[in-house]
């Protein structure tokens, strides 16, 4: 007697476990390797080109996320509408930065006096004393000067001494004119990006500002396109919940290693007598928030700065040696590891997704590729067909693995 299957069960009883997120049963079709990979090359060149509307609109999502639990608190416990207590936020961040800038100013100016001595001491370290015997680069340099006037000598007449003809060689072209070094265009250069820079600040605060004050609006449009039934709905939710904590706790991972990478080196640098020692550590602090670029900026300018200054090698030796290390320790072990455990991303696709995004948006691509990288690994944990790549991303650490065959024994036991 052949026996009937079960009937399915309906998507509103499935069962809620926060535990084991909930895999969507949707299906993705995928025909052709060669459609995959052309639709990946599509992706990318359209990310490129578009990159000046999607840097904004990315940095400002994510910014928004970072800031939501400040809007929602000030609603809760202070009554504030969301449209006040969203512009209250900004406002008191804009301030803040605003007072460091202005605290700074003196600092930032005497910076601006390194180049001319950072030149003028090298010009002397190259020319050395004169005084001194020559060095190897002085005669190296005396001998080409020489070897160029004996072959300029022997090419331009030629006399015999049978005949009184004498030939000259006519002369040459001149030369065009060479491309000179313009102080005044790299200024124009910087100005105008300063002033595009200013423009998208404008656009990201705005932008900002709108999502706070929309709070859950977009949100309860997501769940409700996204399908009909229970499960779908529940989904999405787990998504853009896990979105929303694992873009917190990244922010929350950035910025106390950069406030203690700041601490670390302003009282490194006061205590070996560097002048402006808390601007440099406000700069440390902010060059560390972009990974392994702002680090390695960090030191060459320290110790462009340190070479200035002191006369001696010891303290130069010093900055660099207290820098790599600070930079290597906090930097390169402590975030990455930090980053690792609270994303549950593998180090490894961390470095790879920097190089990636780097290479796609610069600096912007630096500072948004981990929190894309988290958001692609929570969409791909919950879709079926995605779960391989979500492996792939992820990190999976060996005391949840070892109690997983536990929590199935004495699941199976029951």
């Amino acid at each position: 007697m052949p026996i009937s299957p079960e009937p399915p069960v309906p998507a509103d009883n499935v069962p809620t476990d926060p535990a084991a997120p909930t895999v969507s049963p949707v299906r993705v079709k995928v025909r052709s390797k060669a459609i995959v990979v052309l639709a990946f090359i599509a992706v990318v060149v359209f990310l490129h080109w578009a990159q000046a509307v999607l840097i904004p609109i990315t940095f400002s999502v994510f910014l928004s996320y970072a800031l939501t639990p400040v809007v929602k608190w000030l609603e809760r416990r202070a009554k504030l509408p969301k449209s006040v207590g969203a512009a209250a936020t900004l406002l008191v961040i804009l301030g803040a930065a605003g007072w460091g800038l202005n605290s700074l100013q003196a600092e930032a100016l005497d910076v601006l006096d390194i180049v001319p001595r950072a030149t003028q001491k090298f010009s002397i370290a190259i020319r050395g004393n004169p005084r001194e015997p020559a060095g190897a680069v002085e005669k190296m340099k005396k001998a080409a000067t020489e070897i160029e006037n004996v072959a300029n000598t022997a090419g331009t007449t030629t006399t015999t001494t049978t005949t009184t003809t004498r030939t000259t060689v006519p002369p040459a072209r001149p030369a065009p004119d060479a491309p000179t070094f313009k102080v005044r265009d790299y200024v124009l250069m910087g100005t105008a990006s300063l002033l595009a820079g200013m423009g998208q600040l404008v656009v990201i605060i705005a932008l900002v500002y709108f999502l706070l004050v929309a709070g859950d609006s977009f949100r309860r449009t997501l769940i409700r396109i996204n399908g009909d039934s229970l499960t779908k709905k529940k989904i999405t939710v787990q998504i853009l919940d896990e979105i929303d904590h694992q873009i917190q706790r990244y922010l929350f991972v950035q910025i106390v290693s950069s406030v203690l990478l700041a601490l670390v080196i302003g009282v490194a640098f006061a205590w070996i007598g560097l002048n402006n020692a808390l601007f440099w550590a406000c700069v440390g602090g902010v060059l560390h928030l972009i990974p392994y670029a702002g680090p390695t900026a960090l030191v060459a300018i320290t110790t462009l700065v340190a070479y200035v200054q002191f006369d001696t090698l010891k303290p130069v030796a010093m900055i660099i040696g207290i820098t790599l290390a600070l930079v290597g320790v906090i930097g390169l072990l402590i975030v990455p590891w930090l980053t690792q455990k609270v994303g549950r991303i593998n180090a490894v696709i961390v470095f790879v997704a920097l190089l990636f995004w780097g290479w796609l948006w610069g600096v912007w691509g630096l500072l948004l590729g981990v929190p894309i990288v988290m958001a692609i690994k929570a969409v791909c944990e919950r879709v079926e067909d995605l779960r391989p790549l979500s492996e792939f991303l992820g990190y999976e650490d060996r005391k949840a693995a070892r109690s997983e065959p536990d929590e199935a024994k004495a699941a199976s036991a029951e």
